[in-house]
């Protein structure tokens, strides 16, 4: 079952996205307009959704990261499946002599430079969570980033390449 993700406007409250986990079963996530996340589940068609659990957006933060593989790697080969937008997760480790050694995020400019979105950053068995502008990359880090295939090569140039 290809996954498609549905999104419908709810003037006056935010944005719902139903995501189909099976024939019968699906889960909706409304993202209010004022900022926290509502998740529902319903196991028939035919059934109503039921409300699982309301989060802020701290929470949901929190909860995407663990869910796109951020702070655990079960499988390599699932962590590179592709999303409906066409994007992937994937780990990198930064290479001794890579471009981005020494530097920080923010100078590196690695959303507009490669259209990749840092995730976490794990360093010594500590994981950074969406890293700030001020992060400096180190030999060793393994980063965990999201992008299509275009930006994923751009950034492979930077963590992997000799300048």
């Amino acid at each position: 079952m290809p996954l498609e993700i549905r999104e419908r406007e709810l003037p006056g409250v935010g944005v719902r996205y139903e995501l189909d986990l099976s024939h019968d079963e699906s889960v909706a996530v409304i993202i209010h307009n004022t900022g926290p996340r509502s998740v529902y589940y319903r196991g028939e068609e035919d059934d109503e959704y039921e409300k699982v659990v309301e989060m802020s957006d701290s929470q949901a933060r929190a909860l995407g990261l663990l869910l796109v593989g951020a702070y655990y790697q079960p499988v390599p080969a699932q962590v590179g499946e592709v999303t409906p937008t066409d994007e992937r997760t994937k780990w990198y480790q930064v290479a001794p002599d890579a471009p981005a050694v020494g530097e920080t995020l923010g100078d590196l400019d690695i959303g507009s430079r490669t259209e990749a979105a840092i995730l976490a950053v794990v360093r010594k068995g500590e994981r950074t969570a969406h890293p700030p502008d001020d992060f400096t990359l180190q030999a060793d880090d393994h980063v965990v980033a999201i992008g299509d295939q275009s930006a994923h090569e751009a950034l492979d140039e930077l963590l992997h390449r000799s300048p």
